[in-house]
């Protein structure tokens, strides 16, 4: 490449997993602005990925598994920038047969891709003047290019997470082993997660909540930048209107079914609020130790997971969203739901910022489950609230689209291209 066309394309875009990332790098890439994506394995439809999706047997496992990872309009095979591909298929492969030495040496991969990521990243960032980087994979990145640095964080910061769990540990000790569990990590995580967070000259994060944790860390408000992302607005959508056949009160829940969501929490309000014409439904993964649920396990339906087109489905055969999350980024799973017309009632600990209480469904305090009872029972007895805030939920994700993420984000982005960090 050129002087003068890493001049006019030199934003370096970073990702291990982060969708909102995905969008970022393919609006760039329209506009002429991106140096380079980097991120694991993309189905890019190549002639060699066709021929495997119509592999016998095999290709059935591809299209559910890395033949979802489709990039969004706008991004051509020259902008993508692979890394670490063996081992995240070795990966992928070692989640899909599972095992107790297949999860450990799933562990090892997660950490081994995050390196690798880091490292090709380092070797691209030099003649950036703009690095966005995913948490966990930038810090080489960061340490050298002298352009502005950027990090997408989706999350809370790492040690409000840290001493947040800690106290849920003793709130609800039958759930302690659904969360998230530090002492696992390698030691070499928390110094570089530091360090991208000092290094950076913006932080990237979804909601109020995601915000105010970092401040809680002592870092400022004008360095932080609060952009929620979007949802498919087309594919999670109400659907042509038919009459409900079933007289059962549906509640959904859709997730990974751990203590971060809050899932005690539901499951405790359920148990509460259950009778013979209601149906509560948890569609997500379990963790590794069940023992948790061994008291629930006659109050819900489980649907392990599923891939997204057969989410709009689901999420229209239910009368409301539960989502009593203690720790999220934002939350696409809410705006999902909102976006099939689905009323939600939530916590303000990340999808605050989405559903307005009293408009689109409710948002109630975390770990109240007096006030998920209460919401539950007051839509079930008023079915044309139910509609009304239902209808208000669609048109409030409406306003929080990927096309809406993509233009915030990139004029943000744009502002530091073109002028440097703002004042």
């Amino acid at each position: 490449m050129s002087d003068s066309a890493v001049e006019n394309t030199s934003v370096l875009v970073i990702n291990y997993t982060a969708p909102e990332l995905n969008h970022l790098a393919a609006s760039l890439a329209q506009q002429g602005l991106l140096q380079q994506y980097i991120r694991p394995y993309a189905n890019q439809h190549r002639a060699w990925e066709r021929v495997v999706e119509r592999l016998p047997g095999f290709g059935r496992l591809y299209t559910k598994t890395f033949g979802r990872r489709t990039m969004p309009s706008g991004l051509t095979s020259g902008d993508i920038r692979e890394a670490a591909v063996w081992q995240d298929i070795v990966r992928a492969a070692a989640l899909h047969f599972g095992g107790a030495r297949a999860k450990a040496l799933s562990e090892q991969l997660h950490w081994s891709i995050q390196q690798r990521l880091a490292a090709v990243a380092g070797r691209h960032a030099r003649n950036a003047r703009v690095v966005v980087g995913s948490y966990q994979v930038s810090h080489k990145a960061f340490a050298r290019t002298s352009g502005v640095k950027v990090l997408n964080y989706p999350i809370a910061h790492h040690r409000y997470i840290q001493r947040f769990v800690a106290e849920e540990r003793e709130l609800e000790p039958s759930f302690a082993a659904t969360l998230p569990d530090w002492s696992q990590a390698p030691a070499w995580q928390e110094p570089e997660l530091d360090a991208e967070c000092e290094g950076a000259d913006r932080i990237l994060v979804g909601s109020t909540f995601a915000r105010n944790a970092f401040m809680e860390e002592g870092f400022s408000a004008e360095k932080m930048i609060v952009i929620p992302y979007g949802a498919d607005v087309e594919r999670f959508s109400p659907g042509q209107f038919k009459a409900k056949q079933s007289t059962i009160f549906r509640i959904l829940f859709v997730g990974g079914i751990v203590q971060r969501k809050g899932v005690s929490y539901l499951l405790r309000a359920y148990q509460r609020f259950k009778g013979p014409d209601t149906e509560l439904v948890l569609v997500g993964s379990y963790p590794d130790d069940l023992r948790p649920f061994a008291p629930f396990r006659e109050d819900f339906k489980h649907i392990s997971h599923v891939p997204q087109a057969a989410l709009p489905e689901i999420y229209r055969n239910a009368d409301v969203f539960v989502f009593p999350s203690l720790l999220e980024g934002m939350g696409l799973v809410v705006l999902e739901a909102m976006a099939t017309g689905l009323p939600v009632i939530t916590t303000p600990n990340g999808p605050g910022d989405l559903v307005r209480d009293g408009v689109d469904g409710f948002v109630v305090p975390i770990r109240d489950v007096d006030a998920i009872v209460e919401k539950l029972e007051y839509l079930r007895a008023h079915p044309k609230e139910r509609l009304r805030m239902g209808q208000n939920a669609r048109e409030r994700a409406k306003m929080f689209t990927w096309e809406h993420y993509r233009a915030k984000v990139t004029d943000f982005i744009g502002s530091l291209h073109e002028n440097g960090l703002p004042k």
